[in-house]
């Protein structure tokens, strides 16, 4: 079978056909949804996409499958659509037209769930950024944190589980009372909100996909037995559970085998069998609409901002450029990869006037001590590479990174991508970086992207500066021959396994569960990751 074929046997229409009766809807829960509104005095709506890897990629999925996206009211422009959304005359009407010109093509409806402000903070400030977040992307210094202390037990029970059952008990009412409802339950802020779901309508079928890390067993091991169980089995009430890796599904297993005890964990058949049921454990790399990103790659905002960096660029007497698209928080580990740079400059200091390394770069969570720590550490660093030097004649080059069409210009000049975290549930700005430009992709091997394009990167550990100078140095030197040999073996990568396809699997696994069949979707091959370590001696 060709890979056209294999697509269009994989294309969601047939899967939804088999599990969608009639008018029936997608139902996608998640924390945040696809768009933030405000509205003017003169009662005219504002609508602005989300940014991250999640609204990324499920942004998409109304032009595949007609869906209600259900998500948290999370301000008072949230809440003013919401009671806008409840009419269907006046601003109701002008707000849908705002959301069909944001979101163009789609079939998408939005349900907004109301949350009381003090049940939000603690579940969103508290318990899910930077608790589950820290602790699954390993960031925490152990000898001090967590504290799982009275202030967060209280979080949990009175935002995070009140936040989950809330928008769990949204999500049945929003399928209605025709057919077996089909729910896509996001992340790691609804871990609890499967068990909600399923009370109201015990038919349901659920698939809870994780889109950050499932860290090993001895990651957890540092909370309450209590509370570890009991986020084990929140998910435990989905009848799929979709990870980004292999290795993350097999963390899970593992996870449910030690914390669950009247579970029975079969690591072969990858499912566990609890309480009369049994949940397959799966792997869906998230991906992206390879065309849609072409398009808008194509566009008028995005051929603007490449003007101007051209132009800079120029002044500049076209260096080479490296490029690197995240927020400014620890895990996509910019510390480390300035710190690279900075030595590659000291190796080779000709490299100062020849190269420009462009950030992109969000703020992401500055009320967070740690957050705002590390901020300030990088751009220390940033700082001291940079000098007194004009604009233009610096090294590093920080750019804002709120406007997505920058950064698809930067990545459309690159000819090194930095793609370094710590670790990471995927990292799509590996993906959009070879499907948009002609890059290098340095990649270590602790993104999620890695299982699938290591083969054709160059790969790093996410704590080896000396490692990462070198091989910034090796991918600035590459034969354009070389360069764009792997560049077309991981765009064909992108393109085959491309947002359809994450959406296909997933869709394709639930039909055989409503069925009674076995999920079909196998573990998929790792990529194999040329790795050149300094030798220590």
């Amino acid at each position: 079978m060709n890979a056209a074929e294999r697509r269009a046997r994989e294309a969601p229409g047939d899967p939804l056909a088999r599990l969608l009766a009639g008018s029936q809807r997608l139902i996608i829960v998640s924390n945040r949804g696809p768009l933030s509104f405000r509205r003017s005095r003169s009662d005219e709506w504002r609508a602005t996409r989300g940014s991250g890897g999640l609204v990324t990629a499920l942004s998409e999925l109304g032009g595949l499958a007609p869906v209600t996206w259900v998500s948290a009211a999370m301000d008072a422009g949230d809440r003013a659509a919401r009671a806008a959304l409840a009419t269907n005359a006046g601003p109701g009407k002008r707000l849908r037209e705002v959301i069909a010109s944001e979101m163009p093509g789609q079939d998408l409806e939005l349900r907004l769930v109301d949350v009381e402000d003090d049940a939000w903070r603690a579940h969103y400030s508290v318990v899910a950024n930077p608790f589950l977040w820290f602790l699954q992307h390993q960031l925490y210094q152990l000898p001090y944190e967590p504290r799982v202390d009275d202030a967060l037990i209280d979080a949990w029970r009175d935002g995070y589980r009140v936040v989950n059952e809330r928008l769990g008990t949204a999500a049945a009412e929003a399928a209605g009372r025709d057919g077996r409802p089909v729910v896509l339950l996001q992340d790691y802020h609804l871990y609890l909100a499967a068990a909600a779901v399923r009370a109201a309508r015990p038919d349901a079928l659920l698939l809870h996909f994780n889109h950050i890390p499932w860290p090993s067993v001895e990651a957890w091991q540092v909370l309450p037995q209590a509370l570890r169980r009991v986020i084990c089995e929140g998910l435990l009430a989905n009848d799929i559970l979709g990870f980004q890796t292999d290795r993350y599904a097999t963390n899970f297993l593992l996870a449910a085998a030690a914390f669950v005890r009247d579970a029975r964990v079969d690591p072969a058949g990858r499912n566990v069998r609890w309480h009369g049921r049994t949940i397959w454990v799966r792997s869906y790399p998230i991906s992206l609409d390879p065309d849609a990103l072409v398009a808008f790659a194509a566009g008028p905002k995005v051929a603007a901002w490449r003007k101007r960096l051209e132009e800079r660029l120029e002044r500049a007497g076209r260096p080479d450029v490296i490029v690197r698209v995240d927020r400014l928080e620890p895990s996509k580990n910019a510390l480390r990869g300035f710190l690279a740079f900075e030595a590659m400059l000291k190796r080779e200091p000709e490299l100062r006037r020849r190269v420009r390394f462009i950030a992109v770069q969000s703020t992401s969570r500055e009320r967070i001590a740690e957050y705002a720590r590390y901020a300030s550490e990088v751009r220390e660093v940033v700082a001291r590479v940079n000098g007194m030097a004009d604009p233009d004649e610096q090294p590093i080059w920080l750019l804002d990174g709120s406007d997505y069409a920058l950064a698809i210009a930067a990545l459309q000049l690159a000819r090194v991508v930095l793609v370094n975290p710590i670790v990471d549930g995927m990292n799509l700005v590996a993906k959009e970086a070879v499907l948009v430009g002609e890059p290098v992709l340095v990649l270590s091997e602790t993104a999620g992207a890695a299982e699938q394009l290591a083969g054709d990167s160059l790969t790093v550990s996410a704590a080896d500066i000396a490692g990462t100078r070198e091989t910034l140095l090796e991918a600035l030197r590459m034969p354009r021959d070389e360069r764009l040999w792997h560049l077309r073996r991981l765009r064909n990568s992108v393109r085959t396994e491309d947002l359809g396809w994450w959406l296909a699997r997933q869709l394709r696994d639930l039909a055989a569960v409503a069925e009674g069949r076995r999920p079909p979707s196998r573990q998929l091959r790792d990529a194999t990751r040329r790795v050149e370590p300094i030798v220590f001696r």
